[in-house]
């Protein structure tokens, strides 16, 4: 049988994280060390600012999505913490969780603004990264999230480019919303990620809130039972 290899990390006594001693890493901040697992290397100080801010936005976003609502059904039906975890994260896809993924893709494709935009209309597809269930007017942790971006100087050419996007897309169709997925997109391309790495990410930043919801979920009723509504004959 074939030895597992990696380059991510080591065991022993002389163990490491992408070269750096586990020694030094435990004396990192979290999300530095989320950082330097994924990228291989050390934020510097305003990549750092601006990666902790991005996790934070994503923490947890109410009960009613996907992710927590499953998490916390299958605690109700008396399962232990990581299963229902689990279940949580499973829920996460394209439609909640990925399009963080499929943004970064778009961004760091060949084409242009302009051409996304036309190609995703032509298609009739929605543009990941545009638009919001509940935001309509602005959302404001995308709004915060470039702000902090400009003032770090880490606005660079992928988050210009959702701008771009977003504002042509508004003139061509309709004015909908950069979202928080979008603005993550731009930024996390900027610092310098893969977009496969975009839904890892956001399992990452979502995972303490599906914690929270699950440990919240034991003190009620056991077995939930949400009214439903027959559509049959």
């Amino acid at each position: 049988m074939t030895d597992w290899k990696t380059s991510i990390s080591s065991s022993g006594e002389n163990a490491e994280v992408r070269g750096e001693s586990l020694e030094n890493v435990m004396d990192m901040d979290f999300s530095d060390a989320i950082f330097l697992i994924l990228k291989g290397e050390k934020p510097e100080k305003k990549e750092a600012e601006m990666f902790n801010t991005i996790l934070s936005s994503c923490i947890d976003h109410g009960v009613g999505n996907p992710s927590t609502v499953s998490a916390r059904t299958v605690q109700s039906g008396g399962n232990d913490m990581n299963t229902s975890v689990a279940a949580g994260i499973s829920a996460l896809g394209d439609k909640h969780g990925g399009a963080i993924e499929e943004c970064m893709e778009l961004l760091q494709s060949e084409a242009s603004a302009k051409e996304i935009v036309r190609e995703k209309l032509e298609n009739r597809e929605k543009i990941p990264g545009l638009g919001h269930k509940v935001y309509k007017n602005e959302d404001p942790r995308s709004q915060k999230m470039l702000e902090k971006a400009e003032s770090l100087g880490l606005k660079g050419e992928f988050t210009e480019k959702m701008l771009e996007i977003h504002e042509i897309f508004g003139e061509e169709k309709v004015d909908l919303v950069l979202n928080v997925d979008g603005a993550i997109a731009g930024v996390m391309s900027d610092l310098g990620f893969e977009p496969e790495l975009g839904k890892g990410f956001f399992i990452i930043a979502r995972t303490p809130g599906l914690v929270a919801h699950v440990r919240e979920e034991m003190d009620e009723k056991d077995f939930r039972r949400e009214n439903g509504e027959y559509t049959g004959n």
